[in-house]
């Protein structure tokens, strides 16, 4: 290990009525990382190949015409949800692949920093190196990790991360990245690193800016432990960490050199549910956070959900009732907001004849397995339960799919100029995610002017 200069640990107080666990700070001696990025070369694995599946595509002009008339007397009105309520300057959200995708985030931010603020990243979660998952990072390297993820565990009150997930690395594993924004700036003044520890003491090497690894040595209090990580030659633009050991990272907190008012964090995965939810363990999970920690949290899930088949509404509401029961022990007080899943297609075999066979069922319900609208209907009872369900527990409900404009609108968005929705039926474009993002903040009163909420700066995690 190369030697390391002026490493400082100290043991910082908790502040709390609670203990809190071991707080070690490190300052690491910092080197001149000025040049961009670059990924160690990866040794090819071989790829095993799979049978080629039956080719599908979106319906055909001649297909949709079956449905032109339910199209064409859609009329969802767009939902408002306490417009007149101050914008709130702490915000958390948590989704599925609609927002790991990041556009929808990114263009949330967008439009807050139009009311004057520039919402920043407080928490990233350590969901770099998934498909479909694109961070506010300027670039990430990363290899000899794994995710365990919240929502596909069967015990449940399980110890995870902020993001639903843990990144579990064996010894060798590697973790780096790029901290500069977009304009190649350092802004990040340090990083807090959560990890659980339910062995003994894990330990990484780690190094700021190109400087000399410094072996940080990790210690947990009850499996929770955090450690912070500065440069004493400024913010830091590039931090790589290399396990010594078998380690589980949870979380990267921010601490910037110049902390905005507004904060705006996104925590999606793809193929996520709500039953991530229902699956942690609220009492260490709110160790990430406090009560005061996001004004408002938003969970935007339910298109997996209703890829189950059958669709069961009644297990739906139950696992969404404990789910939320979760949530608001851990934000008992925030303002809560689901985001129900937008309108879903369905894709043809290319094989298919065009014999006039009936695609459309008898009514708006889930209908034949063949129906171009089954996940239509699906996805609206998806919102009514989350209507029902969430008003028990303070939380509004707002429909992707009514923002679009209702049942059958997946096809009109396929077909706008330019598309709107991805040629899968399921997915959008960056321009349909813009959209949604904008309907969204539309409803919420966030383009109308009103004045961010002025509370209390975010406090630190327990």
């Amino acid at each position: 290990m190369a030697r390391c200069f002026a490493m400082v640990c100290t043991l910082l107080l908790c502040h709390g009525a609670l203990a809190q666990p071991s707080h070690r700070h490190f300052s690491l001696e910092s080197g001149k990382q000025l040049a961009e990025l670059r990924c160690p070369q990866k040794s090819n694995t071989p790829v095993k190949r799979s049978a080629p599946a039956e080719e599908l595509e979106p319906p055909d002009a001649e297909e949709l015409d079956q449905i032109s008339q339910l199209l064409g007397s859609i009329n969802a009105s767009p939902e408002h949800l306490d417009p007149s309520a101050p914008i709130p300057r702490r915000i958390a959200i948590w989704g599925d692949s609609h927002l790991a995708a990041g556009s929808f985030a990114a263009e949330l931010r967008r439009i807050l920093g139009s009311q004057g603020v520039r919402p920043q990243v407080s928490m990233l979660p350590l969901t770099m190196g998934r498909a479909g998952v694109i961070l506010p990072l300027r670039r990430v390297c990363l290899d000899g990790w794994k995710s365990e993820l919240a929502y596909s565990s069967r015990a449940g009150r399980i110890a995870t991360g902020i993001g639903m997930n843990a990144l579990q690395g064996e010894p060798g594993a590697y973790l780096w990245l790029d901290l500069r924004n977009a304009a190649g700036e350092a802004e990040v003044e340090s990083i807090e690193l959560f990890f659980n520890a339910n062995q003994d003491a894990a330990s990484a090497v780690i190094s700021v800016d190109g400087g000399p690894e410094a072996r940080v040595v990790l210690e947990a209090d009850d499996a929770f432990g955090r450690v912070s990580i500065s440069a004493n030659g400024g913010p830091i633009s590039v931090l790589k960490l290399r396990a010594q050991s078998a380690l589980t990272l949870h979380a990267i907190k921010f601490k910037y050199r110049e902390p905005s008012p507004a904060v705006l964090d996104a925590f999606g995965i793809p193929g996520a549910t709500m039953r991530a939810w229902q699956q942690l363990d609220p009492v260490y999970f709110g160790r990430y956070v406090d009560a005061q920690s996001y004004d408002m949290v938003m969970l935007q899930f339910g298109t997996n959900e209703g890829n189950a088949r059958p669709f069961d509404a009644t297990a739906y509401a139950q696992m969404l009732e404990a789910a939320l029961q979760n949530m608001r022990q851990v934000f008992p007080a925030a303002r809560c907001l689901l985001v129900a899943p937008g309108d879903r297609g369905v894709l043809l075999p290319k094989s298919r004849k065009k014999s006039g066979k009936r695609l459309v069922g008898e009514s708006r319900d889930a209908g034949p397995s063949n129906s171009l609208l089954r996940f239509s209907a699906i996805h609206e009872k998806i919102f009514q339960i989350q209507q029902r369900i969430g008003a028990r527990h303070g939380c509004a409900a707002w429909s992707m799919q009514q923002a679009m404009g209702g049942q059958g609108s997946s096809y009109q968005w396929l077909l706008a100029n330019p598309p709107l929705m991805a040629r899968d039926l399921i997915h959008f474009t960056p321009a349909g995610y813009q959209r949604l993002a904008q309907a969204l903040a539309e409803a919420l009163g966030w383009k109308s002017g009103l004045p961010v909420n002025a509370g209390a700066g975010p406090a630190e995690p327990r």
